[in-house]
């Protein structure tokens, strides 16, 4: 645990349920973007979204 923070820390700084938050971290959950960045923001993380070079 790098940062000290329990599931409960968590979705208390990042305004989630615990269940969501255990759902996402069981690879359960189906999250939005925002409920992602919301994560990512407390932990410090962004996300950064590209377009695929996609080969022809």
């Amino acid at each position: 645990m790098l940062l000290g923070l329990t599931q409960q820390d968590l979705a208390d700084y990042a305004g989630l349920s615990l269940r969501l938050i255990k759902s996402v971290e069981a690879g359960c959950g189906n999250p939005s973007l925002a409920t992602l960045g919301k994560i990512a923001d407390v932990l410090g993380l962004e996300i950064i979204m590209k377009v695929k070079e996609v080969s022809v």
